[in-house]
């Protein structure tokens, strides 16, 4: 089971934190970025191509701006790892639910993954800032 606080930390780590760096290796991480993927889709909508490509290019820009990769290389993993299934046509794709999925803790599912970024980058920025001198 992947909790609340170690999905957040190891989202905001991988994610925004000391970049650039490749989509994750370890199953465990990958699951997380995956999942935060997943997380921006509406589980009841067929994406055309164009749409996924724009929505993994956003996740890019605003939950994971550390991880270089390229939206197809990730389409394809999440379509492996059964967390899209895509039309036998190439052409459309839905959220998929793949079995043995890892467990994440169900609070997972009600953050704002945007904001919770933005506020560990904004964070991070302000621990780095030199405290003023006094005169």
């Amino acid at each position: 089971m992947i909790s609340l606080e170690d999905f957040v930390e190891r989202l905001c780590r991988l994610g925004a934190d000391r970049g650039p760096r490749r989509f994750p290796r370890k199953r465990r991480d990958r699951d997380i970025m995956m999942k935060s993927i997943v997380m921006l889709m509406d589980s009841a909508k067929t994406y055309s191509e164009p749409e996924v490509n724009e929505l993994l290019m956003e996740w890019n820009r605003s939950v994971a701006p550390c991880i270089e990769s390229d939206y197809v290389t990730v389409r394809r993993m999440l379509v492996d790892y059964g967390k899209l299934e895509r039309t036998p046509d190439g052409s459309h794709y839905r959220v998929g639910f793949p079995v043995g999925d890892p467990l994440f803790d169900l609070e997972v599912d009600d953050i704002d993954l945007r904001a919770t970024v933005a506020a560990y980058i904004d964070h991070q920025r302000r621990r780095k800032r030199p405290a003023p001198k006094a005169s």
